[in-house]
């Protein structure tokens, strides 16, 4: 369950990091001369990028639990309300993941196979029990104590699709990112 958790939060950063450096930072650093609006706009998206959230951290830091759970039954009478959604409530506005997941799939369908699959690895349903499963030739077993464990091979066909999916984009992107800190006369050269 850790490697499931921990695999799908990964995809889920990447598309995030992917998402932003491609179709919020790119388009305006691609201008060349950025103007004060530029610089406005940039400081918008960090700030949305870096702290957007729907939960109110303020509250919970603060120990204000009583306004986390007035904040939650109006969050409920507002969605009964249908004229209000979850986005009324968000603190700071954010990006949800399913777009970033979305917009990057559209380009490399095969992210979704790894999104997919590790949000089934982590919900409860037949991919998280199979993490625990076990078989024969016969039967399937949720025991460790009999048959060759499922979850192994789980792991073992998914880590490749794991690094494959998250790994190289994550570099890709920090490359990109980490290249609108230097003017072209300050990037290191090569020896």
């Amino acid at each position: 369950m850790v490697y499931a958790l921990s695999g799908r939060a990964m995809i889920e950063h990447v598309a995030t990091l992917r998402y932003y450096v491609q179709y919020e930072y790119k388009p305006i650093f691609d201008k060349g001369s950025l103007s004060a609006r530029d610089f406005r706009k940039l400081i918008e998206i960090d700030d949305k990028h870096l702290r957007g959230s729907r939960f109110d951290w303020e509250s919970f830091l603060f120990l204000r639990y009583s306004k986390l759970k007035a904040d939650a039954v109006q969050h409920l009478k507002n969605k009964k309300d249908k004229r209000k959604n979850i986005v009324d409530s968000v603190v700071q506005g954010q990006v949800n993941v399913v777009t970033c997941i979305e917009r990057w799939a559209s380009e490399i369908p095969e992210v979704l196979i790894a999104y997919n699959l590790f949000c089934d690895l982590v919900h409860p349903n037949i991919g998280s029990a199979f993490l625990v499963a076990s078989t024969s030739q016969e039967t399937l077993y949720f025991s460790r104590f009999k048959g060759e464990p499922i979850g192994e091979k789980i792991f073992e066909q998914s880590f490749p699709i794991l690094v494959s999916a998250a790994l190289k984009p994550l570099g890709d992107q920090l490359t990109l990112l980490l290249g609108t800190i230097w003017h072209d006369d300050e990037i290191p050269k090569k020896a």
